[in-house]
């Protein structure tokens, strides 16, 4: 019976994994940066194949986290663009659903493309960008808490669903100066929350509790932490069995990504991997295609796809286990000092050949750390 349990928890594990993402907005008035931040910890099990590509295909060009292949078709995971409007999402599941009849009787036109790929591509601001969501309907079952910055220092988030959306300005949220979402919507069902509450009390502690301004570093640091609210440091408890949904790094994690909304350089700090075994790199939109490798291609992917398979392994009864004495290894690994100057480094093609022969030693140091297990 207990393998059986434990067999159809790891089902709904599983299936509650796929774009199970966790974020947070920051108001100026709280950044280090002076400007709106935006943070996501990104969790994909159906896509986690993605690259950092700037993208100049509409009204504004913008830097992203796209699916890694030969065409992007319009995918977006996280941005900014050239003028400092970001966006990021997570996906709900509790917001209200149109019928067939209802979505068909909208006269809105179609959103095609998704809101994201459209945001980024032909909006400056907050307000231009919530014009776009009045004028359009989206696809059917298209649920997403975004979160949106811009230059003017504007931030908020906009749960939207296939008719309709709410806005929530950070200004309006009752904490001080910031907002988190998982994957559940406050304009929802509230008995329909689910279990991503519990990385959403979570972050909103930590942050509640945090002196003084949010950096972007802060953001990497929530997304390499294994605390939680019911076990406090998750590695340091003996229980074998981990739920996937009491800490922010899981089995499911696939990046890290925090936007800084600077309309004179917008810029992001990124990780193409899991958050753990990853290294937090600078990338510049003015850059433009001048991108470090590590995150433009396959490095930083390939090796957390490694760390992954080693970190959580699954044994006969399906359940994914925690490796805490590797990942504790790891996560002692101290990450390259590497720096993200307000203002874009003067020569981009040696500042990122710096990052990634910095990420190559990284790299040994985590395979020699794997090749023990």
């Amino acid at each position: 019976m207990r393998r059986f349990l434990l067999a159809l928890a790891a089902l709904f594990l599983l299936y509650g994994e796929s774009y199970a993402c966790t974020s947070a907005i920051v108001a100026a008035s709280r950044s280090s940066e002076g400007v709106p931040l935006l943070w996501k910890h990104r969790d994909n099990t159906k896509y986690p194949n993605t690259r950092i590509e700037y993208i100049a295909d509409g009204t504004y060009a913008y830097t992203a986290v796209v699916p890694n292949t030969e065409r992007y078709a319009k995918g977006v995971y996280a941005g900014v663009n050239e003028m400092g409007l970001g966006i990021i999402s997570t996906a709900t599941k509790n917001l209200p659903e149109s019928t067939p009849e209802e979505y068909k009787a909208c006269k809105l036109r179609r959103m095609r493309g998704g809101a994201m790929w459209n945001g980024l591509r032909e909006c400056a601001t907050i307000d231009e960008f919530e014009e776009l969501l009045k004028k359009t309907k989206r696809s059917r079952r298209s649920h997403s808490n975004l979160g949106v910055g811009d230059a003017t220092g504007a931030v908020a988030y906009f749960e939207i669903w296939d008719l309709g959306y709410r806005r929530y300005d950070v200004s309006q949220s009752g904490n001080d100066g910031f907002d988190v979402r998982a994957n559940f919507s406050h304009a929802g069902n509230p008995k329909k929350r689910g279990a991503s509450k519990r990385r959403y009390d979570l972050i909103m502690k930590e942050m509640a509790t945090h002196n003084g301004d949010f950096t972007p570093q802060d953001f990497i640091g929530y997304s390499r932490s294994y605390n939680s609210l019911k076990y406090g440091n998750v590695l340091a408890t003996n229980d074998r069995y981990i739920c996937q949904n009491h800490t922010v790094p899981r089995y499911s994690t696939v990046g890290a990504i925090v936007l800084v909304c600077d309309g004179n350089n917008p810029r992001m700090l990124v990780m193409n991997g899991h958050s753990v075994s990853s290294v937090a790199v600078p990338v510049y939109v003015k850059a433009k295609r001048n991108i470090p490798q590590c995150v433009k291609g396959d490095a930083m992917r390939l090796l957390s796809e490694d760390f992954r398979a080693k970190a959580y392994y699954s044994p006969a009864d399906g359940i994914r286990i925690l490796n805490k004495e590797l990942v504790g290894r790891v996560l002692k690994i101290k990450q390259p000092k590497i720096e993200m100057p307000k203002e874009m480094p003067a020569d981009m093609e040696a500042f990122n050949a710096r990052i990634d022969a910095l990420f190559a030693k990284h790299e040994k140091r985590v395979r020699k750390v794997l090749s023990k297990y």
